[in-house]
C-alpha cells in the first residue's frame, strides 16, 4: 500500500522522503520562530501551513492525500477538547464540517450532472452543434473552439471538457496541412477556453468553491447569478482577447479551414432526458435569488433524479472526481484553522498589510499569479484566500473573487491547470508554445482584474 502510494508521486522514494522531512522541519523552524505574541494557535496552525504549502506546491504527494493529512492534523493539533482552541468535546467537527458544506454538495451535485452528460453523449452533442456555427474561416473556427470549450467548462469537469474537445478536434485534424501553424492555435484554444470558462460559474472550477466557502463562513452569500453576473463579461472579454492572440500568433496560411464533422451524433430518449434536466437545473441555478431554492438543493435534487430514473448508477458514483472534493475540503479546513486560531488576524495586522492600502488586491493577485506558474490553481487558492481574507481595509468580496479568479487564468504552463497538461500531453505543441501566448494572456487578464476589481465589481455586486 505504501509502495503505490509513492508510485503516486513524481519523485523517487528517496527523494519523496528527504522532500516531506525538509517540509516538516521549515514547519518547526517557522514555529519556533514566531514571535511570542503569535498564539500558540496560531503557531500550530502555522506549522500546518506551511507543511501545506510546501506538499502541495511540490506535490510530494498527491494532493488529495495531502489535503486529508491537513485536516487529521488540524484535529489532533487544534481540536483537542479544552486544548489550545478551548473547545468542547466534539469541537474537533468544525474540521469536518467543510466536506457537508453547500459549496461541496454544489460541486457533487455538479459532477453527477456532468457524469450524466458524458454517459449519454449530451456534451458531444452541444459541441458538436456549437462548432458548426462558426463556419469554416480560420479566425471563426478559432473562436468557435474557444467558446464552445469555455461554454462546456462552465457546467462540467475543465480536464473532461478538454479531452472531448480534444478528441473531436484531432479527428479532424487530418484535413490541414501538419505543417501549418495554425494547428498550435487550435489544440491551445482548448485548455484556454476550459480555463475562460471555469472562472464563470460556482461550480467551473475548484478555486470558485473555496472562495464561495470561506465567504460563506463569513456570513457574505454570493449566489450563483452574482457570480456569473461578475465573472462572466471577463470571461467572454478573455475569449475575444485569446482568440485575437492566438490567431496573430499562430496565422494560419489557408483562407478557409473546414473541420467540421459531417456526422453530428444524436441524442436518443435519454440523452434527451438528461439534457432537459441539465437545463432545469441551470435555469434554477440563474433564478435562485427569486425562489429561494439553494443552489446545492438543486444540484443535488437534479442528480437523484438521474439517479431514480437509471440515467446514472453506483459505477457513475464512483468515478466521479472524489480527490477534488477532498483537496477542496483540505482548503476549506485549512481556512477554517486560520481564522478560529487567529493566525490570519495575527498575520493581517502585520506592517505590510496594514500599509498596504489600496495596493492590497493587487499585491495578491501578483503573489497568485506568480504561484500559479509552479503549483495548481486549486492549491495557490487554498493557500493565499484563507490569509488574504482575514485582512481588513478591503471588500472580502473584490479580495476573494480578484485571488480566485487569477489563481484560474494560469495558461502559461503544463503545470498550472489540468487542462494545460492534458493538451501539453496530446503531442501537438510544445511548452514554449503554451507560455509564449499563454503569457500574453496571463498579463492581459491580470492587468483587467487588477483594474476590475477597483471599478467594475462594486459596480455588480
Amino acid at each position: 500500500m505504501i509502495t503505490d502510494v509513492m508510485e503516486q508521486s513524481r519523485y523517487k522514494p528517496k527523494t519523496q522522503t528527504l522532500l516531506a522531512i525538509g517540509a516538516v522541519l521549515l514547519a518547526a523552524i517557522v514555529y519556533f520562530l514566531l514571535p511570542e505574541s503569535c498564539p500558540e494557535s496560531a503557531r500550530r496552525t502555522a506549522f500546518v501551513f506551511i507543511l501545506a504549502a510546501v506538499f502541495w506546491s511540490l506535490e510530494i504527494l498527491p494532493l488529495y492525500i495531502t489535503s486529508l493529512a491537513i485536516v487529521l492534523l488540524l484535529i489532533f493539533l487544534l481540536g483537542k477538547p479544552d486544548g489550545v482552541l478551548e473547545m468542547e468535546r466534539t469541537g474537533y467537527t468544525i474540521f469536518l464540517i467543510p466536506f457537508s458544506s453547500p459549496v461541496i454538495m454544489l460541486f457533487l451535485g455538479g459532477f453527477l450532472l456532468a457524469a450524466g452528460m458524458c454517459k449519454h453523449g449530451v456534451d458531444t452533442f452541444i459541441a458538436h452543434k456549437a462548432m458548426s456555427v462558426f463556419g469554416n474561416r480560420p479566425y471563426f473556427l478559432l473562436l468557435g473552439t474557444l467558446g464552445t470549450t469555455a461554454f462546456l467548462s462552465m457546467w462540467i469537469s475543465n480536464t473532461i471538457t478538454t479531452a472531448l474537445m480534444l478528441g473531436i478536434l484531432q479527428s479532424n485534424l487530418k484535413r490541414l496541412d501538419s505543417k501549418d501553424i495554425f494547428i498550435k492555435a487550435l489544440v491551445l484554444a482548448i485548455p484556454f477556453g476550459a480555463n475562460i470558462g471555469g472562472i464563470s460559474t460556482p461550480i467551473g472550477s475548484p478555486p470558485n468553491a473555496i472562495a464561495i466557502g470561506l465567504l460563506a463562513d463569513m456570513n457574505i452569500q454570493i449566489s450563483f447569478f452574482d457570480w456569473m453576473g461578475i465573472c462572466s463579461p471577463l470571461a467572454i472579454l478573455l475569449i475575444l482577447i485569446s482568440s485575437a492572440v492566438l490567431y496573430f500568433l499562430f496565422r494560419s496560411s489557408e483562407h478557409t479551414l473546414d473541420l467540421t464533422d459531417l456526422e453530428s451524433p444524436k441524442l436518443d430518449r435519454s440523452g434527451w432526458t438528461v439534457f432537459a434536466i441539465v437545463a432545469f437545473a441551470v435555469v434554477m441555478f440563474l433564478t435562485s435569488p427569486l425562489h429561494g431554492i439553494p443552489e446545492a438543493l438543486t444540484a443535488l435534487s437534479a442528480a437523484t433524479l438521474l439517479l431514480i430514473l437509471g440515467l446514472l448508477d453506483i459505477n457513475d458514483i464512483r468515478h466521479i472526481q472524489w480527490e477534488v472534493l477532498i483537496l477542496m475540503w483540505g482548503g476549506l479546513a485549512l481556512g477554517v484553522a486560520v481564522e478560529k486560531s487567529m493566525l490570519g488576524h495575527w498575520v493581517a495586522s502585520s506592517s505590510l498589510f496594514v500599509n498596504a492600502g489600496w495596493l492590497l488586491i493587487p499585491l495578491f493577485c501578483l503573489i497568485a499569479f506568480i504561484l500559479t506558474m509552479f503549483i495548481s490553481n486549486t492549491a495557490t487558492a487554498a493557500l493565499l484566500l484563507p490569509i488574504a481574507l482575514e485582512i481588513p481595509g478591503e471588500s472580502l468580496v473584490m479580495l476573494a473573487i480578484s485571488i480566485t479568479l487569477v489563481s484560474n487564468l494560469a495558461m502559461m504552463f503544463p503545470v498550472s491547470t489540468p487542462p494545460n497538461a492534458f493538451a501539453y500531453g496530446s503531442g501537438m505543441i510544445k511548452s514554449r508554445d503554451m507560455a509564449y501566448a499563454g503569457s500574453i494572456i496571463n498579463i492581459i487578464a491580470l492587468l483587467l482584474i487588477i483594474t476590475g476589481y477597483r471599478y467594475i465589481i462594486p459596480f455588480l455586486f
